[in-house]
């Protein structure tokens, strides 16, 4: 009688966990894909929250943004690292040549 009592519980732990498992949401975060307007508008808030910023506050923004990048680099592969990299390096071109 105890071995299929036992036996019981874990089928019922199992289909639980299965269960558990298929009602899981997705876990990464997935950023909300912005228009240009939407993207200029975010843009000018944080520049002028920036402004409002002491200097300290801004040095310590700017230093906590660094190292979420950092970790962020630390975990990806080497292949999307670089992915990201050249991404990056684009993008900073692009700004120069507009603020041309």
């Amino acid at each position: 009688m105890k071995a299929k009592m036992m036996l019981a519980a874990v089928m019922a732990l199992f289909l639980s966990v299965g269960a558990f498992a298929q009602n899981q949401t997705q876990v990464y975060k997935v950023k909300p894909k912005l228009t240009p307007e939407q993207r200029e508008t975010r843009r000018a808030e944080m520049k002028a929250k920036l402004a409002q910023m002491t200097p300290e506050e801004r040095k310590a923004f700017r230093k906590a943004h660094r190292e979420q990048l950092q970790a962020r680099l630390n975990n990806m592969t080497p292949e999307q690292r670089e992915k990201f990299m050249e991404r990056h390096k684009q993008r900073k071109a692009l700004k120069q040549q507009e603020g041309k």
